[in-house]
């Protein structure tokens, strides 16, 4: 059986994060696992940092908890850059469908890849700007 880290006290940490945001959002770990698209098993090995994972996944999870990869990993910077989500607006069905049309036209595609190229932003970070300028009207 994997042995699990010993942190100091406050020390903040990938898997002191997990536990933060699994807690402020009031879900299980099997609940947690499912937001983050990962195993119940996986998961609670993050949790109690008997393992590590790279920086794709760190990546994902940040996506999915709405905060960036270094307050997930370091406690570093603002927890939402993008403002709390419970207070975001909720996207519609239609924005949503608008959304996904968007996304898997290939000229939208392109546009976003050379952006990316030029901006030194990741093709998908660009994505979302592009898509939220066209769905919501943001500059």
């Amino acid at each position: 059986m994997p042995r699990t880290k010993v942190f100091p006290p406050g020390e903040v940490n990938l898997a002191t994060q997990l536990r933060y945001f699994r807690k402020k959002l009031a879900l299980s770990q099997a609940e947690m696992a499912e937001k983050l698209g990962v195993s119940i098993s996986l998961y609670t090995k993050l949790e109690v940092a008997a393992i590590t994972t790279n920086s794709r996944r760190i990546d994902r999870f940040a996506t999915a908890l709405h905060t960036t990869p270094e307050f997930l990993q370091f406690g570093t910077g603002t927890e939402y850059p993008a403002g709390d989500p419970a207070n975001l607006p909720r996207l519609t069905d239609e924005m949503l469908t608008k959304i996904l049309t968007l996304a898997s036209d290939p000229e939208i595609q392109a546009a976003s890849q050379k952006i990316s190229d030029s901006t030194g932003r990741t093709p998908v970070q660009t994505m979302v700007m592009l898509i939220k300028a066209m769905v919501l009207g943001d500059n």
